[in-house]
């Protein structure tokens, strides 16, 4: 691919990413929701990943889960690597409104250790953005942050927890570092939280 078509298929992600996510805000907060994806592919490029298609796939990567996109539509006007990573960086699509929180999460640890490189990479920048968020909230709101989520603490300390080990492979990486100790941070157990 040349420079041109490079930068071109990031300006296409930005414009597709920034529609998809238009009306949308981070859980509970009045951040637009484009700022995550943007972080994400921020992140990417600050570990040394240069691959447009893996920095579109982090600017792409909720756009099935929390749009109505299809992946057909992501192959079409990316190509298939993009349409294969944001499917890896996204839940099973399949029935998941219908299926406990738990039993989905168990299924994208599952799935997270099986990923290719690529597929690691962005998922490890879009935990690593949650987590940031995460962190400036709690440092904000103290034990209320947890009332955000749809599940609790103790879920969540073992859902991060589990992600972390599952990215391990990244460990080289200061994405992983630094989401390794915004884990610790959260759900350090000095701290005695509880739901």
């Amino acid at each position: 691919m040349d420079k041109k078509h490079n930068d071109q298929l990031l300006t296409r992600a930005i414009e597709v990413a920034a529609k998809v996510h238009s009306n949308q805000k981070r859980k509970s907060t009045d951040i637009p929701y484009i700022v995550h994806p943007f972080e994400i592919a921020m992140i990417l490029q600050r570990n040394g990943i240069e691959d447009e298609e893996v920095l579109a796939a982090g600017i792409l990567h909720d756009t099935l889960e929390d749009g109505d996109l299809k992946p057909s539509y992501l192959e079409t006007h990316f190509s298939k690597r993009v349409k294969e990573l944001v499917l890896q960086a996204s839940e099973e699509l399949e029935g998941r409104e219908d299926r406990p929180w738990k039993e989905r999460k168990l299924h994208t640890i599952e799935t997270i250790r099986g990923l290719d490189p690529e597929g690691k990479l962005v998922v490890c920048a879009d935990k690593l953005s949650n987590g940031r968020s995460m962190i400036r909230d709690y440092h904000e709101l103290g034990e209320g942050l947890w009332n955000r989520f749809n599940a609790g603490y103790e879920d969540q300390k073992w859902y991060y927890r589990e992600l972390v080990s599952a990215l391990e492979d990244l460990k080289e990486y200061p994405m992983h570092r630094e989401l390794s100790e915004i884990v610790e941070e959260l759900f350090s157990e000095e701290t005695n939280r509880k739901d």
